[in-house]
């Protein structure tokens, strides 16, 4: 999301210091087409500023020594929005992302620029999956579940990369700690495809694709 560090400087508009660096507001355009308008302090980003890349989307915050620190915004080209916590310039920390109409479709937390512990992925249609996401940042393991819009029927058990593969109908809980808990009903049948969640249960809502960044 950060503009390549070997981009070059082209243009310069504003203010400069005695070595001709940026000094004050100024926009600076790269090689690259990307723009940066905001603050500069001897050569280096510190204070508000906005990238406006290439591809339409841009990146906005607060830069100190250079780097992007604390809440930023980044807005994608079709107008989506993910809004989290940046240290050095890296996603560290809370974030939530919206789509275009503004309707949030994931909370949780990144390290490094991945997803990690535990995030949730919301539909358009009111469900959501639930669960520690990888080291890749993806919705894989034995202990996801998909919550449906009803916010306490669910499907807990084994998804790959926000997949069901296998699966027991539970019920979701969240206590004062915050962390999702999820009762298995022992009863009920033990799913192993989406093909077969929607031919035995067919009264329920089907799960839906997992949104792609």
């Amino acid at each position: 999301m950060e503009s390549d560090d070997d981009n070059m400087e082209e243009v310069v508009e504003g203010p400069l210091d005695d070595d001709d660096q940026p000094h004050g507001f100024c926009t600076v355009t790269y090689s690259s087409s990307d723009r940066f308008e905001g603050h500069f302090v001897h050569g280096e980003k510190n204070g508000k500023g906005k990238f406006f890349f290439f591809d339409g989307s841009t990146l906005e915050g607060f830069y100190v020594d250079d780097a992007l620190q604390g809440q930023g915004v980044y807005t994608y080209e079709d107008g989506g929005a993910l809004h989290g916590t940046y240290v050095d310039g890296e996603l560290n920390g809370p974030a939530h992302e919206f789509d275009a109409d503004d309707h949030l479709v994931f909370r949780g937390r990144y390290k490094d620029n991945i997803r990690c512990g535990m995030c949730w992925i919301y539909y358009p249609e009111g469900g959501c999956l639930v669960g520690k996401v990888n080291e890749d940042g993806e919705m894989t393991g034995k202990a996801v579940a998909y919550v449906y819009p009803d916010g306490c029927t669910a499907l807990y058990g084994s998804f790959v990369d926000g997949e069901l593969i296998e699966a027991q109908l539970a019920t979701l809980t969240i206590p004062e700690s915050g962390i999702p808990h999820f009762t298995v009903n022992p009863d009920m049948c033990m799913w192993h495809s989406r093909l077969s969640l929607e031919l035995e249960k067919g009264c329920l809502q089907k799960l839906k694709p997992r949104p792609t960044q």
